[in-house]
């Protein structure tokens, strides 16, 4: 195993949650369209995904996961 951890799951939903809260007031559902709003959704979980990962190796220490 080459050491990689994720972090928790609730770390990752609370942060995609107020990712798409946040889309959504940037961007109406009721003002784009479908596909834009579907779109926008599956950018917000790889960015939300990629920052919590990022950001997880980064401030956590090896050795207390």
């Amino acid at each position: 195993m080459n050491g990689f951890r994720l972090a928790p799951w609730w770390i990752y939903a609370v942060a995609i949650g107020g990712l798409n809260i946040v889309r959504q007031v940037l961007f109406p559902p009721s003002q784009v369209g479908t596909a834009v709003t579907v779109g926008l959704f599956f950018a917000v979980l790889a960015v939300g995904f990629a920052a919590v990962t990022i950001l997880h190796a980064l401030t956590v220490p090896r050795g207390h996961e």
